[in-house]
């Protein structure tokens, strides 16, 4: 028998197999308690990134061209009616008051206004875009043939059908306000809304202006090709601009700010820029998302022609 006197012999003496095996199950169960944790804490910063990651793509995706609006399925509440064909925009202060949405077979192809304030959001997963309203109340709203042209009278008949406070009011948001409107009769809409003249009328297609010729500080280049649309506050944030007229050329993207008119009579649009500084602008390519990296280059770009 060894003395415990000492101890270092002791410890260098081979331990029995039991306790081997022993010591063996304790390190390979503490080896799979900190494999299983760490497995753990892998996929937990996986799918931190993964939200991260969709996260920003989903801010980034805050900009999107009318095309790809047009691109979406649309639900009310209670049903699929159809789908974006264009915007109705104020050509004083580019913010799209409407979207117009063709009912397909629904209601037998008739168009429809949609105001976005009741836009409820975008999926992309699925290509759809949610709409704060059953379909018997889009049923129900005057359809834009028989406007011919939106008018204020139209737009105030409108806003009193859905029992909102209009959007020119001072107590309405930028895009109208679902406060109730005061009490008024139900709209009858196989009452035609007589129209004022369109010269009072500030709401222009977006449609109508794809396609429309640019006329820089010193001569024409290329063509509106569509416009892009800023969803957190439904404003034309730029358009596209290709710098080619007949056969496609470099696409750039022009802030609606430089835009100093639009003629349309001539189907035109003059911007504070030369032509070599339209065609010297950041490229853009359609099918990439606007990054915050790509608006900063823009900004400083646009910001040291200004200078």
């Amino acid at each position: 028998m060894i003395a415990l006197k000492d101890p270092l012999r002791y410890l260098a003496l081979p331990l029995d197999v039991e306790d081997m095996e022993k010591n063996r199950l304790s390190r390979d169960k503490g080896f799979c308690q900190w494999n299983a944790t760490m497995r753990i804490e892998i996929n937990n910063f996986v799918s931190i990134r993964c939200n991260q990651k969709r996260n920003m793509e989903r801010s980034m995706k805050q900009f999107r061209r009318v095309r790809d609006i047009s691109a979406l399925t649309l639900y009310a509440s209670d049903g699929q009616i159809g789908s974006v064909v264009e915007l109705y925009f104020d050509d004083q202060n580019w913010k799209v008051r409407y979207l117009i949405i063709n009912t397909g077979g629904w209601l037998s192809g008739r168009n429809v206004l949609i105001a976005p304030i009741a836009v409820a959001g975008i999926d992309d997963a699925d290509a759809s875009m949610r709409i704060n309203l059953r379909k018997d109340q889009i049923e129900q709203a005057p359809p834009i043939e028989k406007a011919k042209t939106v008018s204020r009278r139209y737009e105030e008949a409108y806003y009193k059908h859905f029992r909102w406070a209009p959007y020119w009011q001072p107590v309405a948001t930028v895009l109208g306000n679902p406060i109730l409107h005061p009490e008024t009769p139900a709209m009858n809409v196989d009452e035609p809304v007589l129209p004022e003249s369109p010269e009072k009328s500030h709401l222009r297609s977006s449609e109508e202006v794809t396609g429309y010729g640019i006329h820089a500080q010193d001569g024409e280049i290329g063509h509106i090709e569509d416009l892009v649309i800023d969803q957190e506050d439904w404003i034309v944030r730029y358009a596209e601009v290709d710098t080619r007229n007949w056969l496609p050329g470099k696409k750039v993207l022009v802030p609606t700010g430089r835009i100093q008119q639009i003629d349309w009579q001539s189907q035109s649009v003059a911007m504070s820029l030369t032509r070599h500084a339209i065609q010297s602008a950041p490229a853009y390519d359609p099918s990439m998302l606007i990054t915050p990296d790509y608006e900063i280059e823009l900004f400083k770009y646009y910001g040291k022609v200004a200078a």
